[in-house]
């Protein structure tokens, strides 16, 4: 992970104008410890955005069902947040064109997220979730995809979703299969839009793309 944090430093300091860096990818997929050590990297001259408020809620989520077609398949689920309209992409970018016109705003107030100021004055801003992989990329001068396999995703949800957002591990075993399925269905087909894609296991962080 060093050295492709390296790249982007030496690819951002080159930089003479406000910087925008979405870094998405499915849960688990290891895109905040990305985006933190990013951000330690580059100093304190970073605005970094968590986007896991712009998700529609799973408590409306569980009575959302979609019915679509995967592998011949004819298949009805509940929306899980690999689905476009499990976001709300319009506030995301709403919120991401003011940082451009140089306006100052406050993200949303949640009880797992406090509130915080996004400052247009420093250099860097760094937008961060799974929201980010289905907003306009007009929007970003640079987009950096996460993904992994299905048994580390799992292994690193229960992990962290029990401890730190008070999820029921037997839940989250349950909904497992759908949402990698709605994953591949949904999600996987825009990270060809990405301009660096990692795919991260418990070997480490492989790069597949890598255009700066």
């Amino acid at each position: 992970m060093d050295s492709i944090i390296q790249d982007l430093k030496k690819w951002i300091n080159a930089q003479k104008k406000h910087i925008i860096i979405g870094i998405t990818g499915h849960g688990g997929a290891g895109k905040t410890t990305f985006a933190e050590q990013l951000k330690q990297a580059l100093g304190q001259d970073v605005n970094l955005i968590c986007t896991d408020p712009y998700i529609v809620k799973s408590a409306l989520r569980k009575d959302t069902k979609i019915t679509y077609t995967y592998q011949n398949e004819l298949r009805t689920a509940q929306m899980t947040a690999c689905h476009p309209l499990a976001h709300y992409v319009e506030a995301l970018e709403r919120d991401i064109q003011m940082t451009q016109a140089g306006m100052a705003w406050n993200t949303i107030d949640t009880d797992y997220l406090p509130s915080e100021r996004v400052e247009p004055d420093k250099k860097i801003t760094i937008v961060e979730g799974m929201s980010v992989a289905f907003i306009n990329t007009d929007y970003l001068d640079l987009q950096i995809y996460l993904y992994t396999d299905g048994e580390t995703e799992l292994n690193r949800r229960s992990s962290r979703d029990t401890v730190e957002r008070n999820r029921n591990l037997e839940n989250i075993q349950k909904s497992h299969h759908e949402r990698r399925i709605q994953y591949r269905h949904f999600m996987d087909p825009y990270k060809s839009k990405a301009d660096i894609i990692l795919f991260t296991d418990e070997k480490g962080l492989h790069i597949e793309k890598l255009q700066l």
